[in-house]
């Protein structure tokens, strides 16, 4: 973890004792720095409370449970956020709802656009990975909720007395 993430652990640590655990995870949201900085802040502004992933994507770290923490980091690699996971669901990619893809937060936040968009991302990802794509494909689908963020919790700023 690079240091200023660790300074914003500390931060929501010293804020939030009781958290006495690791974070599950620091990730940044889709494939460039641009969709970095954007998911970073719909989820700072609440409007993005759900994500997906192919299972295949997360063997280093482990299917994500209710009640694990995260740190978003923007596209340049600057802590946001830290999330609490609340539900996990397997289900195939084809029989996501229009509810998640609203709470997705992104582009018009309807089911037809979702499905178009991240049918692409997940098309590529499966190539990568050497894995078939259809649309019986399982994802992994999180719900979560941001508890401290760089908006609601700002790092104090360094005082300029000279005394």
């Amino acid at each position: 973890m690079k240091a200023q993430t660790e300074l914003f652990w500390s931060r929501f640590r010293s804020a939030y004792p009781a958290a006495n655990r690791e974070p599950f995870d620091v990730f940044r949201v889709g494939d460039t720095d641009e969709s970095a900085d954007g998911g970073a802040d719909l989820i700072v502004s609440g409007t993005k409370t759900a994500t997906s992933s192919l299972p295949e994507e997360l063997v280093d770290i482990g299917i994500p449970f209710p009640g694990a923490l995260s740190i978003v980091i923007d596209g340049k690699d600057r802590p946001r956020a830290i999330i609490e996971t609340t539900e996990v669901r397997r289900r195939p990619f084809g029989e996501v709802d229009a509810q998640f893809a609203h709470d997705y937060g992104e582009w018009d936040r309807t089911l037809g656009t979702w499905k178009a968009r991240n049918g692409a991302h997940y098309r590529a990802v499966c190539q990568k990975l050497g894995v078939e794509w259809h649309e019986r494909r399982e994802l992994v689908c999180e719900r979560f909720k941001v508890v401290f963020s760089d908006a609601a919790h700002p790092a104090p700023s360094r005082s300029m007395n000279h005394g």
